[in-house]
């Protein structure tokens, strides 16, 4: 039945599948939106419950730091208080007179003073009680008239730090803290400073140094560091960020000369710390990580540091790969079940065509079973039958022969001097020759007659109920026709001949094997004998002269 000049069933066809076609886009929207839900669900959980972890992370380091250096904030204005510094101090007056003496003469001059000899061996005691690194007291004009905790070879005595922030701060505010590289022991560490006065009057300083080697252990985690008030990264779990600026860092805004004095070089390479956009979720990849990070800070405001705590989030990277997955997942099994559903009503809509149809199918595979037989058992040059399908049909042959007690002979067949012919003219030529050769000998056989080529320019025929005369004379018969007839390929004419040889079977004990190769003996004898004739037995002395063609 037609409609529109369309056939009804396609349309019902056409149908369907539209309606197939639109349910899987639906269910494909539908899976993705359920999957995208899921993994919004699982890593806001994960991030919550990650940037709880970080936070509480970045406060447990600041409380540590702020911890192991509260006391050093008061160790230099409990020093301060002490009359023996004060009383020094005042006694030697301002110190302008002194700043222009290189560190080494004025190390002399006041390592010749005897109160300031015992102060340094004083200072030198109150180190280790303390659990400082070194302590320095400072006259007014920034000089360091003594010092303790400091190698010989880099003693402070002698040197001035008026440009120190601690130095400065102390003077004008009373207390100061700084991080710093060391003047002469070039180590990094943490400052405190603390005015010494006398009434309204400025003395000078007193500071005391922790080492950033004694505060490593504040940090153990490679994703957290700390950084001083210009950004550079003082304290790390990774040693790849010491000494790095954080990007936007103050540092980059300081003089070379402010850089130098302060941190002892000019050039701070920024840490990388890129935002990444995660599903929605801003996060951070740090330097020599892949995986996104959730970022936390923490201050120590007293000690002007800086906490940075980052949390790996390699599991929000599986969650997306398991959501995507699972869309994947729930996008095949439903369509699937559509595909199944919509395929079930085509099945039941096709109903006798279907059946038609597997028929034909049928029919096909059994025509393709008969031209996959014919290639297994023929030769798909000549046409003739394979060696394995010829010698499976001797085989049957003889054993229908010996139950009958029927007579049958063999007879192998070869074109004489056809390696000359491949010579001369060509593989192609000697092709064209070696199917007319089967032609020709095809048109002189009986229905029951069978005949095979074994193997290049070799034949043979299988003679089923067949004396060994009938044999010889259908053979001489074959002969003939080869002698007489001709191959033409292009304007070359080709003429050949053939050397048969003719056994016959002698009866149950004889095999195939057996049979074949006293054909082939009989052939091999023919072609000694001259060639272009039909032998029917040979002779043990000849057959060590045959050759090839």
């Amino acid at each position: 039945m037609l409609v529109d000049g369309v056939p009804l069933v396609r349309r019902r066809r056409l149908s369907v599948g539209v309606l197939i076609a639109l349910a899987v886009i639906a269910w494909c929207f539908a899976s993705w939106l359920l999957a995208e839900r899921l993994v919004s669900e699982r890593t806001n959980l994960l991030i919550e419950r990650e940037q709880d972890a970080v936070s509480s992370a970045a406060a447990a380091v600041g409380a540590n730091a702020g911890f192991a250096l509260a006391h050093m904030s008061h160790i230099p204005k409990v020093l301060a208080r002490q009359p023996e510094i004060e009383t020094i101090l005042a006694r030697l007056g301002s110190g302008m007179s002194r700043i222009s003496l290189a560190p080494p003469q004025l190390r002399g001059l006041l390592e010749k003073d005897a109160g300031l000899s015992r102060l340094a061996k004083r200072l030198e005691a109150m180190v280790a009680d303390l659990g400082v690194d070194q302590v320095m007291v400072i006259d007014d004009s920034g000089n360091c008239i003594a010092s303790g905790g400091f190698p010989r070879a880099a003693t402070a005595t002698g040197v001035n730090y008026l440009d120190r922030e601690y130095f400065t701060k102390a003077k004008r505010d009373g207390v100061g803290q700084q991080f710093a590289v060391g003047r002469t022991t070039r180590t990094p560490g943490i400052f405190y400073s603390a005015a010494v006065t006398s009434g309204s009057r400025f003395l000078g300083v007193i500071a005391v140094k922790i080492d950033v080697s004694r505060l490593a252990r504040l940090v153990s985690d490679a994703n957290a560091f700390i950084t001083d008030e210009n950004g550079v990264v003082i304290i790390a779990g990774d040693r790849g960020f010491y000494m790095k600026s954080v990007p936007g860092a103050w540092v980059k805004r300081l003089s070379e000369g402010e850089q130098l004095r302060r941190y002892q070089r000019r050039e701070f390479e920024t840490l990388a710390i890129e935002p990444v956009d995660v599903h929605g979720i801003r996060l951070v990849r740090l330097e020599g990580r892949r995986a996104p990070m959730l970022e936390a800070l923490s201050y120590s405001q007293a000690d002007m540091l800086k906490i940075w705590v980052f949390r790996d989030l390699s599991e929000l990277l599986r969650i997306q790969r398991e959501g995507r997955w699972l869309w994947l997942v729930l996008l095949v099994a439903g369509a699937s079940l559509i595909a199944s559903v919509g395929a079930a009503i085509r099945y039941l809509r096709r109903g006798r065509e279907h059946q038609v149809e597997i028929a034909r199918i049928n029919e096909e595979l059994v025509a393709l079973n008969d031209e996959l037989k014919v290639h297994a058992c023929f030769d798909s040059l000549t046409g003739c039958r394979n060696r394995r399908y010829f010698l499976e049909e001797v085989d049957n042959e003889l054993k229908r022969s010996a139950r009958f007690a029927f007579p049958c002979c063999v007879a192998v067949l070869d074109i004489d001097h056809f390696k000359a012919v491949n010579d001369e003219h060509g593989h192609a030529a000697g092709d064209v020759l070696l199917k007319h050769f089967a032609q020709t000998v095809g048109a002189c056989l009986r229905s029951s007659d069978s005949l095979g080529r074994l193997g290049g320019e070799e034949f043979a025929l299988l003679l089923p109920q067949t004396t060994l005369e009938g044999a010889v004379e259908l053979a001489e018969r074959v002969r003939s026709a080869v002698e007489c007839s001709s191959v033409r390929d292009g304007v070359i004419e080709v003429r050949v001949t053939a050397s048969i040889g003719v056994e016959r079977w002698r009866g149950a004990d004889d095999s195939v094997e057996s049979l074949l190769v006293r054909a082939d003996h009989a052939m091999y004898a023919a072609k000694h004998d001259g060639r272009n004739r039909v032998n029917v037995q040979a002779t043990s002395s000849n057959l060590s002269l045959f050759a090839d063609g």
